[in-house]
């Protein structure tokens, strides 16, 4: 289990940068609020004002660029790889306009926080960088395989030297998989790792010639991963178009293990053939490769194959270093990630990770529902840290946010997730394994192909003033923890309080009599409230299902309330409407107190709504906004400090 000791004011050592003999300062991060943890310690950041002693530049467009030069104004470097072979403790490279195609491998990290090695794009600059490399083959019309009604595809070679490494278009994503109890395959994905771009815009590979019938927009790659055949949109023939392959595994990733202090701000990164993780290592688009006390911020991260960004041990064989953790992620927007936006496995703990403020859409595309590491954001292991101001929004195949394994004093707060569309039934949030303090507070969760909040063999969840809208299971589901995937049945001591629940099938399941729900809002329509509540379902128990006045006879809910409200969350725009009736108002409550021991009182934790605004202290409102209208008026739910 995860470590439960004392870390005092100043934290573990991942926290406080002392590898480098430094003390913290609060707030010396660039706009940085502190946060409290759930046990009531104050969450700060490591991250220091830093002078650099030295900068280099990186101007791919300017005529004089070469590797050769000194990296000066005047006489920059070609490539970024050449500053990621020079750049030094305390040292920076400042990277001005252009595409640059490589593989950025830095040699060395930094010392500390007054010494980071820092990638940075130059003010107002457009700097990408890809894992992809123009294509320009010979064109035919396809000869030995033909579909119907006339339609043409073109095929075309690849060029066994454009790649790094291996050709990526003979490799597998994720080969099919063998249930040894009963030996059936399943969850196959054995389409190749590489990807087509035509002027910016993924092909969509299928994995027969046949399957080019289904429309344009399309490639197939034959079983010697060299000929590619394509049916363009519109049934276009090439010509004019900018082809892309994908040729490199990543974009921007150490290989060398365990480089710390390094920051990346404000590049645009597409395009990287990497594969399925677990039980291949996680290795991202962008990879810290096992180090600690990255700073990603202000980035664009696209296109990639599986994981967008990974940040832990990537696997159990590969060693634990001094710590692990520590990164500052933030004001990214990540998309089309095949597998996951953000990912970190846990040979250790990822201890005093501070995720925040960032976009995260449109990923986990890949239909691996049973490879159990699909979300837009899957952590591992999260210990005194902070996940809070994202926006998470239309993820395909999993929740939109997954902790898993022993997660502990962990926050998750001021958050909008959006569009959840896991067929595995692990709802839009989902906690995994561990037996907590955590808190899930002030959060959005809207739009949900199952359930709402969702966890199974956890405890001590504390789900606090939250809205909780529209899906097709329940709005909260505590299940039944398995023990024979825990040294002990988990499933005890959730509390739940101060939530708006509504347009889901029941609002609450709850998995035994030491879960406890009050103070909450929940919407109904006519006759909705049957059966609305669940107690003691799990494996092997059917449990039973009832309706509001049977939950309260449990001791369950006697303070909350019923409310007919009408609640529409626009995605595009991040507003909400409500509307109410014109005698109906949402409630307030006397102050909560302690909602469970070892957790700090309430009225210490929840300070701000949603939006970021001072919550009164007189007073327990239900719900992430204070003061929400409720005459149908649109109100901006974006959290995110820009």
């Amino acid at each position: 289990m995860a470590n439960n000791g004392s870390y005092g004011s100043l934290g573990r050592i991942c926290a406080l940068g002392v590898l480098a003999g430094l003390t913290r300062a609060a707030g010396a991060g660039e706009g940085f609020v502190p946060v409290r943890l759930p046990d009531g310690k104050l969450f700060e950041t490591w991250e220091r004002p830093v002078s650099f002693s030295r900068t280099y530049h990186v101007a791919q467009g300017k005529a004089e660029a070469s590797d050769k030069n000194p990296g000066t104004t005047d006489r920059p470097w070609k490539t970024i790889g050449k500053a990621a072979a020079v750049l030094r403790p305390g040292e920076r490279v400042v990277i001005h306009a252009g595409v640059y195609r490589e593989w950025v491998r830095p040699a060395t990290g930094g010392t500390g926080p007054d010494a980071m090695i820092s990638y940075e794009a130059a003010p107002g600059e457009e700097v990408v960088i890809k894992g992809s490399d123009v294509w320009r083959p010979t064109w035919r019309k396809g000869r030995y395989f033909k579909l119907p009604d006339g339609v043409v595809t073109w095929e075309a070679e690849l060029g066994a030297k454009m790649f790094s490494g291996a050709n990526v278009f003979c490799l597998q994503n994720f080969p099919a998989q063998t249930d040894m109890k009963t030996w059936k395959l399943f969850d196959s994905f054995e389409l190749r790792r590489g990807q087509i771009f035509v002027d910016g815009v993924p092909l969509v590979q299928v994995g027969t010639f046949e399957a080019l019938k289904e429309g344009g927009g399309r490639f197939w790659v034959e079983d010697n991963g060299m000929t590619v055949h394509v049916r363009l949109a519109k049934d276009a023939a090439p010509g004019g178009q900018v082809f892309e392959i994908t040729t490199r595994e990543q974009v921007f990733a150490p290989t060398e293990r365990y480089l710390n202090y390094i920051r990346v701000k404000g590049l645009r990164m597409f395009h990287a053939a990497n594969g399925v993780p677990i039980p291949p290592p996680q290795r991202g688009l962008l990879s810290a490769t096992a180090g600690h006390h990255w700073i990603v911020e202000d980035c664009e991260i696209g296109y990639a194959n599986t994981l967008g960004i990974d940040l832990g041990g990537q696997w159990w064989s590969y060693g634990q270093g001094e710590l692990q953790g520590c990164h500052i992620i933030r004001r990214n927007h990540v998309h089309h990630c095949g597998v996951s936006a953000m990912s970190a496995w846990h040979n250790r703990a990822n201890e005093w990770l501070l995720i925040e403020d960032n976009l995260v859409t449109d990923n986990c595309w890949m239909p691996i529902t049973h490879h159990y590491e699909s979300a837009g954001i899957k952590i591992h292991r999260t210990e005194h840290s902070v996940i809070r101001r994202n926006v998470i929004l239309r993820t395909i195949n999993g929740p939109s946010l997954w902790l898993d394994g022993e997660i502990l004093n962990t926050r998750i707060t001021q958050n909008v997730l959006s569009g959840a569309r896991d067929p595995g039934g692990l709802g839009s949030l989902f906690l995994e394994i561990n037996l907590g303090p955590n808190l899930v507070d002030n959060n959005l969760i809207a739009g949900s192909g199952d359930h709402g909040f969702y966890e199974h063999d956890a405890e001590r969840v504390v789900l606090l003033q939250n809205l909780i809208i529209n899906g097709s299971g329940s709005g909260v589901h505590l299940r039944y923890g398995d023990p024979n995937r825990t040294k002990r049945p988990y499933e005890n001591d959730h509390r739940i309080f101060g939530n708006i629940i509504g347009g889901f099938s029941r609002f609450i399941v709850r998995p035994n009599a030491t879960t406890r729900s009050d103070r909450n809002v929940f919407v109904v329509k006519d006759g909705q409230s049957r059966e609305a509540f669940g107690d003691g379902a799990g494996p092997g128990k059917a449990g039973r299902f009832m309706d509001l006045s049977a939950w309260r006879e449990l001791g369950q809910d006697r303070d909350s309330k019923l409310a007919h409200l009408t609640i529409t969350f626009d995605p595009q725009k991040l507003t909400l409407a409500v509307k109410a009736g014109a005698q109906e108002a949402l409630p307030s409550f006397p102050p909560l107190g302690r909602p469970l021991p070892n957790v700090a009182p309430a009225g210490e934790l929840l300070t701000h709504d949603l939006m970021g605004r001072a919550r009164p202290s007189d007073r327990f409102q239900a719900g992430p906004l204070v003061n929400l209208p409720l005459d149908g008026t649109a109100v901006s739910v974006d959290p995110r400090r820009k």
